[in-house]
């Protein structure tokens, strides 16, 4: 495969995974918003006092927990695969940190990661060869 076929092949990857991440946080989303008000009216039956205001407050914190890990993890990704097909010179860039962010999520992410670092490589030698010759 050619550096071009590679770098079309990643950002297809890099696309699929970021809205893999995507359906995956919408649905622990949902799970998550459909058991807490159970869970939490337990809580307010057993403890009383100040729980509602607590829970709403963890409520809160939950969510931007999970708004922050959808936009550091699957954002860049589905940017970075958008930019490989496009044929932009970010692309390369942002697939990197995306793979890079990805490479501790095993064993997918680890995948992505190892071939967006072997696909930048394989362009900055591009480069060089390209610059030298």
């Amino acid at each position: 495969m050619d550096l071009q076929s590679h770098k079309k092949t990643l950002g297809i990857i890099h696309i699929v995974y970021g809205l893999l991440i995507t359906v995956t946080f919408i649905f622990i989303g949902s799970l998550v918003s459909v058991l807490f008000p159970f869970i939490s009216e337990e809580i307010v039956k057993d403890a009383g006092g100040n729980a509602e205001e607590i829970l709403a407050m963890v409520s809160g914190i939950i969510r931007m927990i999970f708004i922050l890990l959808l936009i550091f993890s699957a954002l860049p990704s589905i940017l970075g695969g958008i930019g490989l097909l496009q044929g932009k010179s970010w692309g390369v860039i942002i697939a990197l940190v995306a793979g890079c962010v990805s490479i501790f999520s095993f064993p997918f992410g680890t995948a992505v990661g190892v071939y967006s670092i072997y696909v930048f490589i394989q362009n900055n030698k591009h480069k060089n060869d390209q610059s030298q010759g």
